[in-house]
């Protein structure tokens, strides 16, 4: 039987209830890539004139038009599986006895709040938040 210390414990808890933020902010990065890939469109559509050098390899439009469905098909499934990451997320954060210490988390790890925000948010100090969530990270039970 391994012995867990609580330090690892409160790590393992707060990598456990970071996945669903981590995920959102790589279907965000791709969001930003799929609108790149349509303004490049729109210039392939409606050619500008620029200052800028041509390259030397020939991307066409069908070319983009792949790139832009492997692309939307990337974000759709990190949707999903983000999706159900937060599900686990919110049944682990509802488990907790002491709601203020709920609050603080899924403000934390599902909507991406700052401490300080959810601080300015909720009328307490900084540190009061703080301790509300290590609070709440110690006393998660992550079992997925």
């Amino acid at each position: 039987m391994r012995i867990v210390s609580k330090d690892e414990h409160f790590r393992e808890s707060k990598k456990a209830l970071m996945r669903y933020r981590a995920l959102m902010e790589k279907v965000a990065r791709m969001e930003e890539r799929l609108e790149q890939i349509d303004r490049d469109l729109m210039s392939i559509k409606s050619p500008e004139l620029s200052s800028e050098p041509k390259t030397s390899v020939r991307i066409t439009l069908e070319d983009k038009l792949i790139r832009k469905d492997e692309l939307e098909s990337k974000i759709n499934s990190t949707l999903k599986f983000a999706r159900q990451n937060r599900a686990d997320i919110m049944r682990c954060i509802d488990a907790l006895e002491n709601q203020k210490s709920a609050l603080v988390l899924e403000r934390y790890f599902i909507d991406s709040a700052t401490l300080e925000t959810i601080a300015d948010e909720m009328h307490y100090s900084y540190e009061y938040v703080k301790q509300l969530y290590v609070a709440g990270v110690k006393s998660a039970v992550v079992n997925w």
